[in-house]
């Protein structure tokens, strides 16, 4: 049971599955054991033009909505660990297929929401008639008001108000199909200490009190929730500084990273035939409809092999996390670690169970060394460091490539859309860095690959 020669062996498949070397981080669905959790993932990839990797990351962060509050690692008197984990899927607009990801991942949950706000709004008008008949017959309710149950949370709202949503709820996924936006709204006076707010809600406090000048003091006991964003490098460059990387707001999330698509496109019209011919069909509903029903405290529990996995894989972390000289790395990795505990936990709670083995324990810690890390060293030591002019020439090297390594000018332009005056001073410093070279083919200025890309 040793951490270094399990992740030895998953690595052999690993490079076999990057052999083309072109940056993109890609995670092998067979290093999985199998669970529920791996059958759902595969069925969504089955349906789905979006990445795998989105849709991994997207699964964990609405099982993790689903699960709420109640279930949780009881590790000591004063730490708990809730399941709760923040996705973040990063990639180019359109194609990479980022919001088709939010959706079909939320899909259970949303049907859920559904049912129950209908139920409310029921709730409501009988209680609001009531209200109504006991005034006309001047008589005396004490009834208290309907409170609404949520399992997604509004995407727009201010912290006051999801203050007093997460005050009274039990679970619940934040959806955002872009998240720049939802970070650019911390930048309004309203909402300016937003960043504060979820930082300090992340680890679940027992007790968290939000004063506003304007309706007094609202109580959080235990405030839950899940998030789940999608967002273009861009717009996090944008909206990120150091501090924010410093501060531990940007390490509290998980980032799936694709820059290219390896899906064939799926059309329009033959999604739903899609569907419903999948050989890895499998009906999720069951599986949300029994995490949504968990409305007591439940602790997980660990068995021993998993216990003494874990506990070698923390060691290791923490050495490595010892011998780091990445500031900004290291509060990215130390949370990661937790994560892995989160994974298995989730891992465990698709298949009904409440313990967790030593299977899911390794599936979790996969999920982490091969998706989640790669993705914090490349969104630190790469993404976020690119300027827009290294960014676009990643783009142009991309095109080129997916189009058999040579590309006609006007069909290069028509696929980056990058304007004429711009294209050509790209072109010309990637032909001074020997990357690309120019040649004639009936009569049409062409533009082909001379090295291999970094991506």
């Amino acid at each position: 049971m040793n951490i270094d020669n399990i992740l030895k062996n998953e690595n052999v498949i690993l490079e076999k599955l990057n052999q083309n070397k072109d940056a993109e981080i890609r995670f092998n669905l067979n290093l999985l054991h199998s669970s529920t959790f791996k059958r759902m993932v595969q069925y969504l990839d089955s349906i789905s033009g979006s990445p795998l990797e989105y849709l991994i990351g997207g699964t964990l962060a609405a099982l993790s909505g689903a699960t709420g509050k109640f279930v949780f690692f009881d590790i000591t008197k004063s730490l708990k660990i809730y399941l709760n984990v923040w996705v973040i899927l990063i990639g180019k607009s359109t194609i990479m297929k980022k919001t088709t990801a939010l959706n079909y991942c939320k899909e259970d949950l949303q049907r859920i929401e559904n049912i129950s706000y209908s139920n409310h709004k029921r709730v409501l008008a009988n209680y609001e008639q009531e209200i109504i008949d006991a005034k006309e017959q001047h008589r005396k309710i004490e009834m208290p008001k309907p409170v609404r149950d949520y399992n997604l949370f509004p995407q727009d709202s201010t912290i006051e108000s999801l203050a007093e949503i997460l005050s009274t709820s039990k679970r619940g996924l934040l959806v955002h199909s872009e998240f720049g936006s939802f970070l650019n709204a911390f930048n309004k006076s309203y909402n300016s200490d937003g960043k504060q707010f979820f930082t300090n809600l992340y680890d679940v406090p027992e007790w968290y009190e939000v004063s506003r000048i304007t309706k007094g003091n609202t109580i959080l006991e235990r405030p839950y929730l899940s998030i789940l964003a999608a967002s273009t490098i861009d717009w996090v460059k944008e909206f990120s500084g150091e501090t924010d990387l410093r501060s531990g707001f940007f390490a509290r999330f998980l980032y799936v990273i694709r820059n290219t698509n390896d899906k064939e496109y799926i059309p329009l019209l033959k999604l739903k035939e899609l569907t419903k011919q999948s050989e890895h069909y499998i009906d999720t509903r069951e599986i949300y409809d029994f995490l949504t029903s968990i409305n007591s405290e439940s602790h997980l529990e660990i068995t021993a092999e998993a216990e003494e996995l874990f506990t070698k894989y923390d060691i290791q972390s923490y050495k490595e996390l010892l011998t780091s000289d990445n500031e900004n790395e290291l509060s990215f990795k130390a949370r990661l670690m937790i994560n892995t505990l989160k994974f298995a936990g989730l891992i465990a709670l698709s298949d009904r169970s409440f313990t967790v083995t030593k299977e899911n324990i390794e599936d979790a810690i996969n999920i982490s060394e091969h998706l989640c890390k790669p993705n914090i060293e490349k969104l630190l030591n790469s993404e976020l460091k690119q300027d827009e002019f290294s960014r676009k020439q990643d783009a142009i090297l991309r095109t080129i490539k997916n189009k058999g390594g040579q590309i006609s000018r006007s069909d290069l332009m028509n696929n980056t859309k990058i304007k004429a005056k711009e294209l050509d001073e790209l072109l010309s410093n990637l032909t001074q860095k020997e990357m690309i070279e120019t040649i004639q083919i009936n009569k049409a200025l062409t533009y082909k690959l001379k090295t291999k890309p970094l991506r």
